[in-house]
């Protein structure tokens, strides 16, 4: 019973407290993930943008990503960075959780000379364009924009980076220009099935189709808002929500994007210690290649043909 996870954020919370990463109150520590066999976990480094455009965003982010690198060394015996198939591989044979490095707000390398030249140096491998506030590289999911000039700059520029797209938060009216310019795996690490809940953060069917058609990933999404619009995220509503994208667009697309520690709500599995809850779960609808595929096999594919 293993676990890929393509998106939690555990790194702002452990800044923020001065907490650590191995082990703490949160949904995600070290010791959580190694008592559910975690073979790798994208760690988001998540940043509010302030409206009016105030403040060194990406010094923020250099802060987190700093104080995040120190507390995987603190554990370099249970976890490492990982940015190839080659560091994954190792991860998994030394037994320890490759921890693989997103960025989730673009406007964060917006005023870069070299963004991707950055963001490579740094180790990240998934980034999202916006969070839930328009920026300089185009519009949430909230707001009915496409890219701008600099968005699509950008999305250019990620072909040829060993950096893949996130459309998580991203508005639904960008992905024609995603389709014009990018030409890799689209990703959308921590999202749902808008035929299943409606909410304007989930996928559209047609969004759907033009991920499996790319080759990517749709990682369910643990928050409840986001599975039944209300308080409580159940068991029930994970499998429902996994088996409306299983029905349109295949088994090949199907991961795990938890949101843990970026959520707040009544979860059934609590934390990623309890995994199996939904694992053994699935078992009512899949047999087990598929449902070692959305615990972690088609993330490791994606790790093995893009790393």
């Amino acid at each position: 019973m293993s676990y890929i996870d393509l998106h939690c954020d555990t790194a702002s919370l452990i800044l923020a407290n001065k907490t650590e990463l191995a082990h703490n109150d949160y949904h995600v520590d070290i010791q959580k993930m190694k008592a559910s066999h975690y073979l790798a976990q994208w760690f988001a480094f998540f940043l509010v943008m302030k409206q009016d455009g105030a403040g060194d965003l990406f010094g923020e982010f250099q802060e987190m990503y700093d104080y995040f690198i120190q507390e995987v060394k603190k554990n370099e015996k249970d976890i490492a960075i990982a940015r190839t198939y080659a560091d994954y591989m190792r991860c998994k044979e030394e037994n320890k959780v490759a921890a693989f490095l997103s960025l989730e707000e673009g406007e964060v390398i917006a005023k870069l000379e070299n963004p991707m030249e950055t963001l490579t140096e740094m180790g990240i491998t998934l980034m999202t364009l916006t969070w839930n506030y328009e920026n300089s590289l185009g519009a949430p999911h909230s707001i009915n924009k496409g890219l701008t000039q600099k968005g699509k700059s950008i999305v250019e520029g990620l072909n040829h980076a060993p950096i893949l797209l996130d459309i998580s938060h991203l508005s639904e009216a960008a992905l024609p220009d995603i389709v014009d310019l990018y030409k890799k795996p689209i990703i959308a690490s921590h999202s749902n099935a808008r035929g299943y809940c409606n909410e304007s953060r989930n996928v559209t069917d047609e969004g759907l189709r033009i991920i499996a058609q790319s080759g990517g990933l749709v990682g369910t999404n643990f928050f409840s808002e986001f599975l039944n619009q209300s308080q409580n995220s159940t068991v029930d509503d994970l499998i429902g929500n996994i088996q409306y994208i299983y029905n349109q667009v295949g088994e090949d697309v199907l991961a795990l994007g938890t949101d843990f520690d970026g959520i707040s709500c009544n979860l059934e599995v609590c934390n990623c210690k309890e995994m199996d809850r939904l694992r053994s779960s699935m078992t009512r609808l899949f047999n087990s290649r598929i449902i070692d595929k959305i615990c972690y096999g088609n993330a490791e594919r994606i790790i093995r043909e893009n790393f």
